[in-house]
């Protein structure tokens, strides 16, 4: 899960020589070498006595220019010596910029010029390549290029590309080496990796959260402390108070072994996107960081994706806890992507419900529209039945700002007044789920997360879970 510095090395392995082909400075030379034939032709009309002298020099020059682009060609065609291998994170993030690096190493016998670039995926994008370097005999360079994936999965890496120059560089031969490579492109796990070394509270003031600990009736038993001012009398324990001749107070955490289950939308409607990131990345994100948070609680979770497109994988997977699960989880859905068919609410609730029997917190993840309300609402009800249920759903951005654009014109009065409309349906569809006694999260994309561990955490200080 945690993003390594160490690098994933590929083997060194034979060059693969493609057909050479001139180079831009022998387009050059043949260009100028053709311009001469016209100025000649000109001349013959203005200087006809000086053509011949013309003649022979652009006779000469042609002939020497072939003969220097044969004898390079048959000397520069074949590269010998030359090694190549490239390294990468363990693994990727979604929209992060990482650094791969090109070894390269001559061990041939002439000095080499080259342009390096590299065979890279079209799910990343790249910066710093092409690039040139100069190679002596028995010498060794590095090429760093930048990494910024866009989009999720494996991202499978060819043959490094090289173009190396003839002695005279008159002629390029593309060549292949090092090996094909494969990495991950998970989402965007950086924020779960800064979290790994903090405790519980420190985790929630940097997420943005200030929940005091609850300490009272209902929850495990965890030491015995000095009694401070604030404690109930039902905290003391009187024994162990006579014994130490002070005040002791039990201390107690939350409930652990609880299972939490999210219920992933990956219909069509997340594809929409908010800023860099769509809709369907953000709930994964805000899924990834309260579902570690839930972890160090000591809780299980799991997941039920519904509605997934053709090429994902994955998308289900049943409660785990302990130090693995968050690697579990991440592996789970790092190919998982939105597909283009509608979510299908009671299919997927009626799934979940014969998967798991025990009562969880299941948190269905979604964008909620008023169209949804018949098929949502029998759904939830279906849920509500064996288990506790929140319906967290993303706020489009756009209609917020459409809604609370000023009104200048008449188009505008149009599209103000929809997107009120819009709202005011959306807000009534909440309040039906909130009379269900659903919890509702309604949270913009890039909060998400805040307000799914705010949730969480609230259920757990109450005792619900």
């Amino acid at each position: 899960m945690t993003q390594s510095a160490a690098a994933t090395e590929a083997q060194t392995a034979p060059i693969q020589h493609g057909h050479p082909g001139p180079s831009q400075r022998l387009v050059k030379l043949l260009s100028y070498w053709c311009l001469a034939a016209l100025v000649i032709s000109i001349a013959r009309i203005w200087i006809p006595a000086a053509v011949a002298l013309i003649e022979t020099a652009w006779w000469t020059g042609g002939t020497l220019l072939i003969g220097a682009a044969l004898l390079d060609f048959l000397t520069g065609r074949r590269i010998t010596g030359l090694e190549g291998e490239r390294r990468l994170p363990n693994n990727l993030a979604l929209g992060v910029r990482n650094s791969a690096r090109l070894k390269l190493r001559n061990n041939g016998p002439r000095t080499l010029q080259l342009s390096v670039c590299d065979s890279v995926p079209q799910q990343l994008a790249t910066t710093g390549l092409p690039r040139r370097a100069k190679l002596q005999p028995e010498q060794e360079v590095s090429v760093e290029y930048s990494l910024v994936p866009h989009r999720r999965g494996s991202a499978n890496f060819g043959r490094i590309e090289i173009l190396a120059d003839s002695p005279w560089g008159l002629w390029q031969t593309r060549l292949w080496l090092g090996r094909e490579q494969s990495v991950k492109v998970y989402p965007n796990f950086l924020g779960i990796s800064s979290l790994q070394a903090l405790s519980t509270e420190q985790t929630l003031r940097m997420l943005g959260l200030h929940q005091q600990q609850r300490r009272g009736e209902g929850m495990d038993f965890r030491q015995l402390r000095e009694y401070r001012q604030g404690d109930s009398q039902r905290q003391v324990d009187w024994r162990a108070s006579s014994r130490l001749r002070k005040l002791i107070s039990r201390e107690y955490q939350d409930e652990r072994d609880q299972e939490i289950i999210y219920m992933l939308d990956c219909g069509r409607r997340m594809r929409a996107k908010d800023g860099g990131l769509s809709h369907f990345d953000h709930a994964l994100n805000g899924l990834l960081l309260s579902a570690y948070v839930a972890i160090k609680q000591g809780d299980a979770v799991g997941l039920h994706a519904f509605a997934a497109g053709q090429d994902s994988s994955g998308g289900q997977l049943p409660p785990v806890k302990g130090e693995n699960a968050i690697n579990l989880l991440l592996n789970n859905v790092y190919d998982l992507h939105s597909g283009t068919g509608s979510a299908d609410y009671s299919g997927a609730a009626q799934q979940l419900l014969t998967k798991h029997k025990r009562r969880s917190l299941v948190i269905l993840i979604t964008n909620l529209r008023d169209e949804d309300s018949v098929e949502l609402l029998a759904a939830v009800r279906l849920l509500t039945r064996n288990h506790l249920v929140m319906v967290a759903s993303l706020r489009e951005t756009a209609v917020d700002r459409l809604a609370q654009k000023p009104i200048e014109d008449f188009s505008g009065a149009i599209k103000g007044a929809a997107a009120q409309d819009f709202l005011h349906r959306r807000a009534r569809l909440l309040q039906q789920l909130q009379a269900c006694n659903v919890l509702v999260v309604d949270s913009r994309p890039e909060l998400l997360h805040q307000a799914l561990v705010e949730a969480y955490w609230c259920l757990k200080r109450s005792g619900k879970i």
